[in-house]
């Protein structure tokens, strides 16, 4: 009986592992496409932010002073704040991914403790 309790609790480890090795694939899967995406949306703010700049000097080279009066600084922070929002978006998925497989880990270890 020794034995088969041995082979039992061998084969529940081993099945909670390949559980869990599927959890993590899947995270991985995930974040890495999100990754891809936050590189993305990030390139995307890089150019606003330097589209922002250049406006920003155009006036300072024309002598304006009134910066934030500008239709066009406030057109160009709005699109600003629009890609800070995506990338915020990105980065707030991929905490969501890592604590979902944080959760499932958990479960399964739970679950494969009361057997």
């Amino acid at each position: 009986m020794e034995a088969s309790d041995a082979a039992d609790k061998v084969s529940r480890l081993i099945l909670r592992w390949i559980r869990v090795a599927g959890a993590w694939s899947l995270k991985f899967v995930k974040i890495s496409f999100h990754k891809r995406r936050l590189n993305k949306v990030q390139g995307n703010l890089d150019r606003r932010m330097s589209r922002l700049g250049a406006e920003l000097y155009s006036l300072h080279r024309q002598g304006e002073t009134e910066f934030l009066k500008s239709l066009v600084i406030q057109q160009q922070l709005k699109i600003v704040d629009e890609a800070e929002s995506q990338v915020v978006e990105v980065l707030d998925r991929m905490e969501a991914i890592r604590k979902k497989y944080r959760r499932k880990k958990e479960a399964i270890t739970a679950e494969s403790a009361k057997q």
